[in-house]
């Protein structure tokens, strides 16, 4: 139980003791105990009078019944130091991260400044969404970092610094304001691939056909190797990515200290963002493909790499030009920008285009959505709808002529009687 006291009267330490004073003035003492019993760390509270230090009492012991104790301490955190915690805890080499810091740096400090995580109110969260308006960001950026925000208030609350999150009693019009934002995807023809294709070096060429023949992003194609295909099965396995957000190794000497200094993020090999590090998944690999990645390997081998800082091991198809290396993403940009120019191209196609290729070229054949999800590697369905459902305009008639044919024409479809399913039967 907390205790209420007064350390002028029983404190031999203290510099008023002892006071025979019954009103003497002198500060009140609350001690207790947090959650966890006698495993609980001590606290205490001082206060300038008795009442508040009782009421305070109550409420500690009530709240510790209650389960819903939050540490005092917690809330004079400043909202940048508990944000710098929420970043540090989750995967600290990922670009995630960057994102996080970046918005860290351009949007709560300016704003929020040394403000404690208690402190901050709706109120206060409503003028932060609309100062960045004012800063003239787009209104599905405000939603973006608003969302993080939110995630920030959310790991306040589950480490007991507040009792709850500012963020929920602010109405943002979240799925107006990215549906906006959307913008129109650009889908390059077969002559603009062919074109940039043969602009780019011999040993890279093979990259824009895993693009639009795969769906590949830039990241994972340049990380792919040879043991990712099944040939005879036309299968290709995708589990990994080349990006630029890897820890530099710690310099151990004065000239690796200087050679360091100032320098980015390391290039590294990693498992695909946001699956698990066994999951990954696979993608039809057509006969046409599937003869350009052997005549590759045939001409240019495998670069072999082993596990280490910043690797996955594997033989893989792709390295910087000197083939001493993985490809840089910075250079590729480069090599690619120059290749485009070259091709001589009515439009500058970007490297994204091929991937928006592959999947419409897939749902114009009527290739069912959710599988071209799967294949692009698209946790939910609706996010490949919402991108390419133009593609899809011939769906209801098709829909019609199928009914058609099976109630007017009577054609047997030849449906099993019974299957098994992973939903639930409505």
């Amino acid at each position: 139980m907390a205790t209420v006291f007064q350390k002028c009267k029983t404190d031999e330490a203290n510099r008023n003791y002892p006071c025979e004073k019954a009103r003497c003035g002198h500060p009140w003492t609350v001690r207790y105990r947090e959650p966890g019993g006698r495993g609980g760390r001590q606290v205490e509270r001082s206060f300038n009078q008795k009442t508040p230090a009782d009421k305070f009492a109550l409420k500690v012991e009530r709240d510790k019944d209650l389960g819903v104790y939050i540490d005092p301490e917690g809330g004079k955190k400043p909202l940048v130091h508990v944000y710098t915690e929420f970043i540090a805890a989750g995967d600290t080499v990922t670009g995630s991260k960057r994102n996080y810091e970046a918005s860290l740096n351009k949007n709560i400090k300016p704003y929020f400044g040394g403000r404690t995580i208690a402190s901050i109110l709706p109120v206060d969260i409503q003028g932060w969404l609309k100062w960045m308006r004012e800063q003239g960001y787009e209104d599905s950026t405000t939603v973006v970092r608003y969302r993080v925000l939110s995630s920030v208030f959310n790991f306040a609350v589950n480490n007991d610094y507040i009792a709850k999150n500012p963020c929920h009693r602010v109405k943002v019009k979240q799925a107006k304001a990215l549906r906006k934002s959307k913008k129109k995807i650009q889908i390059p023809t077969l002559e603009e691939i062919g074109g940039i294709a043969a602009e780019l070096p011999e040993q890279l060429q093979l990259l824009t056909w895993l693009m639009s023949g795969c769906g590949l992003r830039i990241a994972e194609a340049l990380a792919v190797t040879a043991g990712q295909f099944d040939f005879d099965k036309g299968l290709l396995y995708v589990d990994r990515q080349i990006v630029a957000d890897g820890e530099n190794e710690q310099p151990q000497t004065r000239t690796q200290r200087a050679h360091t200094r100032g320098r980015g993020r390391a290039l590294r090999i990693r498992h695909l963002k946001w699956r698990d590090s066994d999951e990954g998944r696979e993608i039809p690999l057509s006969l046409a493909i599937s003869r350009k990645v052997q005549e590759h390997i045939k001409r240019h081998g495998i670069f072999r790499i082993e596990e280490g800082h910043n690797r996955m091991a594997g033989d893989y198809l792709f390295t910087n030009i000197s083939r001493t290396n993985i490809m840089s993403l910075a250079y590729m940009d480069k090599v690619w920008g120059s290749a485009v120019a070259a091709a001589e191209l009515s439009r500058p196609v970007k490297k994204h285009w091929l991937r928006h290729f592959f999947a419409s070229a897939a749902l114009s054949k009527g290739v069912a959505v959710n599988e071209v999800a799967e294949w692009l590697g698209h946790t939910d369905p609706k996010v490949t709808y919402g991108m390419y459902a133009h593609l899809m305009p011939e769906a209801p008639e098709r829909l019609r002529s199928v009914m058609d044919s099976i109630f007017e024409e009577g054609v047997d479809l030849g449906l099993p009687l019974e299957v098994e399913t992973l939903g639930e039967a409505d």
